[in-house]
């Protein structure tokens, strides 16, 4: 997991569209994060509940679509890695997510180390993006602007 805390962070890209105001209002419920590396994901998932969010994952893309589709307004933020195993990417998550009128309010963060250029930056409409290598900070700056935190085991320090 050294290689997610890099030094090198890219915080949100300027290929993005803007948010509009409705959407970046914080907001109670659970990040889903979407990474096929085990470590990658545990890691992201122990550090977002350390800092008191309420966090659910999903290896593929198929999980992905599974757990949104059974709890569309149970998910606060989606972190989204382009690159999953299996036939749907992340890619086709974002697509398919935009599609759906619930589903598509719902804010996403793109992690990758795909190097997209503006206009397919621009299809998927992230709400932030994140280039991996990243840091944490960096990631964590992103969740607090869409997800109120439940809580901190931190701030009990």
């Amino acid at each position: 997991m050294a290689a997610l805390f890099s030094s090198r962070a890219q915080p949100v890209g300027s290929g993005e569209a803007p948010v509009p105001a409705s959407r970046s209002a914080a907001r109670r419920g659970a990040i889903l994060v979407v990474e096929d590396r085990d470590d990658v994901r545990q890691g992201l998932a122990q550090l977002l509940e350390l800092h008191g969010f309420l966090v659910a994952d999903a290896r593929t893309g198929d999980d992905a679509i599974r757990q949104l589709s059974a709890d569309p307004d149970g998910f606060a933020l989606i972190v989204l890695d382009l690159v999953l195993p299996g036939g749907i990417s992340g890619r086709d998550v974002r697509m398919r997510q935009l599609a759906d009128p619930v589903l598509a309010t719902v804010p996403t963060i793109v992690v990758t180390v795909l190097d997209l250029g503006p206009r397919e930056r621009a299809e998927l409409r992230a709400d932030g993006w994140l280039e991996k290598p990243f840091r944490f900070d960096d990631l964590l700056e992103l969740v607090r602007r869409y997800v109120l935190s439940e809580g901190s085991a931190l701030q009990a320090e």
